[in-house]
């Protein structure tokens, strides 16, 4: 259930109720250790609970987004491209491209009509990323408007300024632009080239979607991530992301997932995935908040010195 600015952190003394965002990870001591909570070695049961939760708060962002009618308007631009694009590319790659994916399943000496349900499987597929791509590129400041609206809605941006003497901190213009492309570098070529995971029914789309989807939530948690913890560096944050990468494979796979269904997916799941990453955001404030609830902490560094 949604409300506004949830800070019930350890400091209250207040335990929060099952369905409440709960620190990740908290589970035993470690005190005295060298290094910061996100970095140390985690159980496979913690990873586990960090990916029940992130896959709920790709529902419950549904919500979040539905219930906020100012954020729909966010969406018509994308909305009206990619359907353009949609229409475009069913008509080309289905009169150009779904009779040469049929006859390549044929040489495998697979049933016709395996062999057609396959191709138009892969016709699909390939508009979905033609999308995805597209949203990826001209589209992805819009999601970081609507994350950073529902998180100055629920109170944390607020905080955020209180605790860094009266201003969000930002990444800097080269760093955020240099970040950006590198995504772009990162996405694009990964996508492509397991593509062809595709052809295998059922499994290889769910190994399609783990493999892209966690870089795909990091990019959406990147720029919070400076916000939190001054995490300027792409090393100081793949420290983070490999310390909840439950939470950032699970989250991830399941937006590409609903982001891949043709209409609806770039349409509506593009703008929900978003308000998920936010929720996912406000989780992990609220456990940098149970871990350090003086606010008291080192900087974001790589282990063992490595940049």
């Amino acid at each position: 259930q949604d409300r506004p600015a949830e800070r019930h952190t350890a400091s209250n003394g207040r335990r929060p109720s099952a369905m409440e965002p709960q620190s990740f990870g908290h589970h035993g001591g470690g005190g005295g250790s060298a290094r910061q909570p996100d970095m140390a070695v985690r159980s496979p049961a913690v990873h586990g609970e960090e990916a029940v939760y992130a896959l709920y708060y790709t529902v419950r962002g549904m919500a979040t987004f539905l219930k906020r009618p100012h954020l729909w308007v966010k969406v018509i631009c994308p909305m009206l491209v990619t359907l353009v694009s949609t229409i475009v590319s069913l008509s080309v790659l289905f009169g150009m491209g779904l009779r040469p994916q049929a006859h390549l399943f044929e040489m495998l000496h697979w049933p016709g009509w395996i062999c057609w349900m396959m191709a138009v499987i892969c016709v699909l597929v390939e508009v979905s990323l033609i999308n995805l791509i597209i949203l990826l590129v001209l589209f992805g400041c819009v999601q970081s408007q609507i994350m950073r609206s529902v998180l100055e809605e629920k109170g944390i941006l607020a905080e955020l300024a209180r605790e860094n003497g009266g201003e969000v901190m930002e990444q800097y213009c080269y760093k955020d632009v240099s970040h950006s492309i590198g995504f772009l570098l990162l996405r694009l070529p990964l996508l492509i080239l397991t593509l062809p995971l595709n052809a295998i029914p059922v499994v290889g789309q769910i190994a399609w979607v783990l493999l892209n989807g966690w870089i795909y939530a990091w990019e959406l948690e990147s720029e919070f991530l400076v916000m939190l913890d001054r995490r300027f560096k792409c090393s100081h944050q793949f420290w983070f992301v490999k310390g909840h990468f439950g939470a950032f494979a699970t989250f991830g796979a399941a937006a590409m997932g609903l982001e891949l269904i043709p209409f609806v997916g770039p349409w509506v799941f593009f703008a929900t995935n978003a308000c998920g990453a936010a929720l996912l955001a406000e989780r992990f404030y609220l456990e940098k908040k149970s871990q350090h609830p003086n606010n008291e902490q080192p900087p974001a560094t790589a282990p063992d010195g490595q940049e």
